[in-house]
């Protein structure tokens, strides 16, 4: 079995970056987002990325880009994979792949109305990020969704050969009932392993411990 994908999201300076050295994380988020509190430039991205660990895949987190507005990104930061948070068409998708040669992360927010049928999808992307949804706030609404629906979404994915990851108010405290109870592909954190409004080096290192713990039993 593969370990437990582990992306932590949000990383607003250098100096979250080098928090993750020496940890056992995937991938780090970067939020493009007018508007988030998170959100981030792409001057600053690029000084952050240049600070992340070796081997950690550099995630942008976008909300219904322009192809121009994530064009402008990527020519200053250089990303390994795009996270689309919106209502992004499969044929956008398909142009992120095919003409930017990007991995694409799709988000489903669960309890909300796709906004095309997941089946279009299913070519044009990398994998499936399951979120919570609040009102029109689409992500970081540090919510959980309900995890019962996490078995459906998994079956219907993977049938398709798409990894299923999840996020949503995830936190050291309740990553281990998740990957017990429904054995995501994935997890990805951002408020959870915040103290203050600022990323805890702590509370990350319980984070992926616990996620390791998990992938160790078997």
């Amino acid at each position: 079995m593969r370990p437990t994908f582990v992306k932590v999201c949000g990383l607003r300076s250098p100096e979250d970056a080098e928090k993750l050295e020496g940890l056992d994380v995937s991938a780090a988020g970067l939020i493009f987002v007018p508007g988030r509190r998170r959100q981030v430039t792409p001057e600053q991205g690029a000084s952050i990325v240049a600070h992340l660990p070796r081997g950690v895949l550099k995630t942008g987190v976008f909300v219904n880009p322009t192809r121009e507005e994530l064009l402008s990104v990527l020519d200053q930061v250089p990303l390994d994979l795009i996270q689309l948070h919106g209502e992004e068409s499969p044929q956008f998708c398909g142009w992120l792949k095919e003409k930017v040669k990007a991995h694409v992360v799709k988000v489903f927010h669960m309890g909300t109305r796709p906004p095309a049928s997941p089946e279009d999808y299913a070519p044009c992307i990398d994998a499936v990020l399951l979120d919570s949804s609040s009102g029109q706030k689409r992500g970081g609404t540090g919510k959980v969704f309900p995890w019962e629906w996490i078995p459906r979404e998994k079956e219907y994915w993977r049938r398709r050969r798409l990894p299923v990851w999840v996020a949503g108010g995830l936190s050291p405290d309740n990553v281990g009932s998740l990957l017990n109870g429904y054995a995501p592909d994935g997890v990805d954190v951002s408020g959870g392993v915040e103290t203050e409004g600022r990323k805890d080096r702590k509370k990350i290192s319980q984070f992926v411990e616990r996620v390791r713990q998990y992938d160790r039993q078997d």
